[in-house]
């Protein structure tokens, strides 16, 4: 493949960037990779998931099918270089776009089987995947391919909420019940499960008592206040050390006053974010995983770009051997 990548400031509106559709540019302008065969040279691959699931648990927000669109047009925005880690990311990392999954709408059981597939295709072809939309069933079908394909996995999740309720909604598929189905996969240990940023009074005791049963890890808001963020990621990466690492985020772990569309108070920065993302790409990173988008407003696009950028900065100083952090 030609691997050219477009630089921040490049005219896209004149400049022939691929595209994954007619209107749709690939994310970044990265180059589009059409088939398998086109993965193996490549050490990342974006892939969108297009699902349409229920609206989250007591909320009004809708997510959006056409986030797995507008983050790729947001994202022409910016290129690969980042100057305050002097680092041009895709001088060590070939990033590609695999277009987006097929999955059913209506049809979360099938649409999880569709996007577990898929994941294992890049994985079998020696690449990481980047997801980006809204997975049916939260992170839970990315994370079941890692787990059947890589064994040894752990997982840093960012969000305000556990996503571990047995069941919601008379379902037990809901994004809200991702970590509960995750810890039923045979091969997955929930000691290497860690979740950073939980907070605030729609979390209930039994949530938080079902991770001490479980034996997974956990770090309220309050935790990263008293500790500081730099602590709790040594910590992070300890509980996890020595397996391929899914990095699953929901940016409601980011406070309502980082973005517009963000709804819960007392969450951690947009620079708390970016260097914790950071730090996992450098630690045996294995994928990165959004689970949802709050709002489909630009700036929200924005910052998940900056985060899927920091996360490949990671694990390019990671190839390179350089310990450098923000």
């Amino acid at each position: 493949m030609n691997y050219k990548y477009r630089k921040s400031m490049d005219e896209f509106e004149k400049l022939l960037v691929p595209t994954i559709n007619g209107r749709t540019p690939t994310f970044l302008g990265v180059p589009r990779a059409k088939n398998k065969e086109d993965l193996k040279s490549a050490d990342a691959a974006i892939i969108g998931i297009p699902f349409l699931r229920s609206p989250p648990v007591g909320r009004e927000l809708q997510p959006s099918i056409l986030d797995v669109y507008n983050l790729r047009r947001a994202s022409l925005k910016y290129g690969g270089y980042l100057p305050e880690l002097d680092l041009e990311v895709f001088e060590y990392v070939k990033l590609v776009d695999y277009g987006n999954i097929e999955v059913i709408q209506g049809n979360v059981e099938k649409s999880i089987d569709q996007t577990a597939n898929k994941i294992c295709e890049i994985l079998e072809a020696g690449c990481v995947p980047i997801t980006i939309g809204t997975p049916p069933a939260g992170c839970y079908p990315v994370a079941k391919a890692m787990v059947e394909k890589l064994n040894k996995v752990g997982i840093v999740h960012l969000d305000a909420h556990c996503d571990n309720l047995e069941e919601h909604a008379g379902g037990k598929w809901s994004g809200a019940c991702w970590v509960a189905r995750l810890s039923e996969l045979e091969n997955f240990d929930m000691k290497n499960f860690v979740q950073i940023g939980i907070r605030g009074p729609r979390i209930s005791k039994e949530q938080i008592d079902w991770h001490k049963k479980k034996g997974s890890h956990f770090f309220t808001i309050r935790d990263i206040r008293e500790k500081g963020v730099e602590e709790i990621l040594d910590d992070t990466l300890r509980h996890i050390s020595g397996n391929k690492v899914l990095l699953a985020i929901d940016f409601d772990v980011l406070d309502l006053g980082a973005g517009p569309g963000l709804d819960e108070p007392a969450g951690i920065s947009t620079w708390e974010l970016l260097k914790i993302s950071y730090e996992i790409g450098k630690s045996n990173f294995g994928g990165l995983c959004v689970e949802w988008i709050p709002s489909s407003i630009t700036p929200l696009y924005w910052i998940v770009t900056w985060t899927i950028l920091y996360t490949l900065a990671g694990m390019a100083m990671g190839k390179i051997g350089i310990s450098q952090s923000p």
